[in-house]
């Protein structure tokens, strides 16, 4: 058995177990879960079905990925787990806790730190979902406790404080679970912007310094052939009022640019459109970082493509 399909057996085999110990209230699938929740419901061999599982895994980029709905003091909160292709014996699951607002700003990086110093503890190899709940079950509730005040996760008051705008170039963002990651998370975090999916793809966002740093440590988890920071703004803001003129963006969302049918399953965008869509938000610098062509020019379109790939 290779190394893919043996990580197949080990994950399916942590989830049955986990089925076991929690209600559907308590742990929820992710709703592209389906082929994996087929092979236990039904009780296939997985030696039957390994084949046409691991190629829905590498053409379309599905992974295992549910969530366990938690108490914090009262407060509900949530751990979500993905799991890579090859965890547990050669990556790390994927963890994101999340906390609807009752951490601060900085108790949620400091908790996010001591989670990842926890995480690369683990030997890889073994099965890490209990050991991970047990953590944050029983480290969390700290954090909650220096929480200053009710409205500082998400508000701050008129006084000084800090802004960054974050553009981001991908290989490519095909994969629909990385594009439905890429919005929530923006949203999770307040952030706007917008992502452009296809070949390459782009991702701008902008908002409180320390959720685009914790929104660029999310993103970097995740398994990329090329993920780069192409270039980041930071503003000190001496009020609130100032920090909300810096925006250029109106909510975050994902960009579609006159997209036409291509080759395969793809799809190709219009890049005038985007040279466009840069010039009227006042960032036509960027398309010449990511396409070397000025912005303020007539250039030939470059081919992008939204697809069904990873």
């Amino acid at each position: 058995m290779d190394s893919a399909a043996s990580c197949l057996e080990l994950q399916l085999s942590e989830v049955e177990m986990l089925k076991s110990m929690y209600s559907e209230e308590e742990l929820v699938f992710d709703g592209d879960c389906a082929p994996y929740l087929k092979i236990l419901l039904n009780g296939d061999s997985l030696d039957d079905n390994t084949a046409e599982l691991q190629t829905q895994i590498d053409e379309e980029g599905i992974c295992l990925g549910f969530t366990f709905k938690i108490l914090v003091d009262s407060h509900p909160a949530e751990i979500k787990f993905d799991f890579p292709k090859l965890y547990p014996e050669a990556a790390m699951p994927n963890v994101f806790v999340r906390t609807s607002g009752i951490l601060s700003r900085q108790s949620q990086s400091k908790f996010r730190q001591k989670l990842d110093d926890f995480l690369l503890s683990l030997d890889k190899g073994e099965i890490m979902v209990l050991p991970v709940l047990d953590w944050v079950n029983e480290h969390l509730p700290g954090y909650v406790d220096s929480l200053d005040t009710p409205t500082e996760t998400k508000s701050i008051g008129d006084g000084p404080c800090s802004f960054t705008r974050m553009w981001i170039y991908s290989h490519h963002i095909y994969s629909k679970f990385k594009r439905r990651d890429i919005l929530a998370w923006a949203s999770e975090l307040s952030l706007q912007g917008f992502s452009m999916s296809g070949k390459p793809g782009m991702i701008c966002a902008e908002g409180h310094t320390e959720d685009i740093e914790e929104y660029w440590a999310r993103l970097r988890r995740l398994n990329w052939k090329r993920l780069v920071m192409k270039e980041r703004e930071d503003v000190c803001c001496d009020s609130l009022d100032f920090l909300k003129r810096q925006f250029r963006f109106e909510g975050f969302e994902e960009k579609v640019f006159g997209i036409s049918k291509g080759s395969s399953s793809s799809f190709h965008s219009d890049i005038g459109l985007l040279r466009t869509f840069l010039q009227e938000h006042n960032c036509s610098h960027i398309f010449e970082l990511y396409f070397g062509i000025n912005g303020d020019s007539q250039s030939p379109g470059v081919d992008t493509s939204v697809g069904e790939g990873r």
